[in-house]
């Protein structure tokens, strides 16, 4: 059985994606001859990465530079020039990663907080692995340059990263500060305690999924005299379809007595409206996390959690034919993972992820 490599694969999604817009239906083309689609599709990727390489390195963006002039070195070992680009910027990066953690030492002890932690920022971004340098952000820098996340069901580092820092390779800053492991088990509900990255000449604002830690019940407890008026006010709120004012009542109230079925069922209600409603708008992530407030058997919200499943499903799989035609191709597996998470019954994800793992090892067999 021919073995499908990167470019063959690549001209076969874009012709079904191409027939599948024009006519509603895609035919497979024959497979090329092995030896053809293996030249094709390792010839392109030294000549690619050198391009980009030289790119960044004009940017000044030294540490994307090396990566890719060291993907370059896995196909052409030989090649001195390459060899000597590596060790060139390797030490060009240590260099700047140690300059930048003594200059913001220098602030440290100066007391000048907010400029050492963009320096000893700074000095991450050349060298994740700075160890003088996490130790201080970790263990010196002011409790107060700290956030808070609380752990949601589904959470991966990776995942907490990209939503927090915009960036899932900071991933090693979350483990670092909270003393995981490698490959944690990350429990929902966990706080994490996070380093604020934001540097002062920055407007960017942390993201909209960082989390204070909730209150307390003690802090939201009411008194049985005002439940009576809060439930009052749920109601009104529900009847006027306004669901989110509704559930920050109810579930204030379910802490204090969360035997009240007339809060549950409203809590229930409102969550199943919301979730209703980001489905036929098709954000199917948003109303996967509505439904997963509301309790297993109302109404029909099972098959709708297993709708939106599929079809989020597919929306996984295409963007990981995206990476695969753009030779992203850990992407495109994690996304192809995705799917199968959501739909275990997916019919092309598996063998997708067989046939690219294939094609990865072959890449690695090349260094």
């Amino acid at each position: 059985m021919n073995r499908p490599f990167l470019w063959r694969r690549a001209r076969t999604t874009l012709v079904m994606l191409s027939l599948l817009l024009m006519l509603g239906c895609a035919a497979l083309p024959t497979k090329p001859p092995e030896k053809a689609m293996e030249k094709d599709s390792f010839s392109v990727f030294p000549e690619r990465y050198r391009r980009q390489a030289l790119e960044y390195e004009k940017k000044g963006e030294l540490p994307r530079a090396l990566q890719c002039w060291e993907i370059v070195n896995a196909f052409q070992p030989a090649d001195e020039e390459v060899n000597k680009k590596i060790a060139t910027l390797r030490t060009q990066i240590q260099t700047l990663a140690d300059q930048h953690f003594k200059k913001g030492l220098s602030y440290y002890q100066a007391r000048s907080i907010p400029a050492a932690r963009k320096e000893f920022l700074i000095a991450l971004y050349y060298n994740p692995e700075h160890r003088e340098t996490l130790s201080y952000i970790k263990n010196k820098l002011n409790d107060e340059n700290h956030l808070r996340y609380e752990i949601q069901p589904q959470d991966t580092l990776k995942e907490i990263a990209k939503k927090v820092y915009q960036d899932p390779q900071k991933d090693f800053l979350i483990a670092y500060f909270n003393d995981l492991g490698k490959d944690p088990k990350l429990e929902p509900r966990t706080i994490l305690r996070l380093p604020i990255l934001d540097v002062p000449s920055q407007t960017t604002k942390p993201a909209t999924e960082m989390q204070e830690v909730p209150p307390s019940p003690k802090e939201l407890i009411a008194e049985p005299k005002d439940r009576k008026a809060m439930m009052e006010k749920a109601v009104a709120y529900f009847k006027a379809n306004k669901f989110k004012e509704t559930v920050s009542i109810t579930e204030e109230i379910l802490l204090a007595d969360p035997s009240n079925k007339t809060a549950r069922d409203l809590t229930n209600a409102s969550n199943y409206q919301m979730g209703k409603v980001l489905h036929q708008q098709k954000k199917y992530e948003g109303a996967l996390e509505q439904f997963d407030h509301v309790e297993p058997g109302y109404r029909d919200v099972s098959e709708l959690i297993a709708s939106a499943k599929g079809q989020l499903a597919e929306t996984h799989y295409v963007l990981g034919i995206k990476y695969y035609t753009e030779e992203k191709l850990d992407q495109a597996i994690r996304e192809w993972e995705e799917t199968l998470r959501l739909n275990p019954r997916h019919p092309k994800a598996r063998g997708d992820i067989e046939n690219t793992a294939k094609l990865l090892q072959k890449l690695k067999e090349i260094k």
